[in-house]
């Protein structure tokens, strides 16, 4: 079964994303983590899923990169700091500033420009 490529790299977003939220959930329980305490991480299961996210993540982008342009898929893989802002702001209630709201915006119009310039190579 050959799967649109654009479904694809949505699904690669998205589950990056949930390895950076996971990853996020699981250092929360280290606040005070250092590089000597690398060992530990092991046996943190959120920052395992997370590290579990990355790596289906990237086996998914791999696909992308097999069929769409580079100059396509790779700015678009930026929405995935959208989603990370929002996200943020609703598991783990950070504040998020005007500045940042309009930083994603910004974000999301450069993507949008990227989609349409493909549509008229």
């Amino acid at each position: 079964m050959v799967v649109n490529p654009y479904v694809l790299l949505m699904l690669a977003i998205l589950v990056g994303v949930s390895g950076q939220l996971l990853l996020k959930l699981g250092m929360r329980r280290q606040p005070d983590f250092h590089i000597g305490q690398t060992s530990t991480l092991f046996r943190n299961q959120p920052v395992l899923m997370g590290f579990g996210c990355y790596v289906i993540s990237t086996l998914l982008y791999f696909q992308v990169l097999g069929r769409l342009e580079l100059s396509l898929a790779y700015p678009t893989v930026s929405l995935g700091y959208v989603l990370v802002i929002v996200m943020s702001r609703l598991l783990f209630s950070e504040a998020v500033s005007a500045m940042r709201w309009i930083a994603v915006m910004i974000i999301c119009l450069g993507v949008v420009l990227v989609g349409l310039g493909s549509l008229q190579s």
